[in-house]
């Protein structure tokens, strides 16, 4: 089986934004692409709140 080097994950809600957070927990490269409206104001919270969730988990 082949070594992960690099991960995309489209989606960047709740289950997305785990996901992207356990493979740079796991020192994979992600990127986490997801749409949203344009009166957004943090693009990146609910991303931001899961990788800081899952770095402060013990798997």
């Amino acid at each position: 089986m082949s070594e992960i080097r690099k991960a995309a994950v489209i989606g960047a809600g709740v289950m997305g934004a785990g996901i992207a957070a356990h493979f740079a927990n796991a020192r994979v490269p992600v990127v986490l692409l997801d749409i949203a409206a344009e009166d957004d104001g943090n693009r990146s919270a609910i991303a931001e709140g899961a990788v800081e969730r899952m770095l402060k988990a013990d798997p």
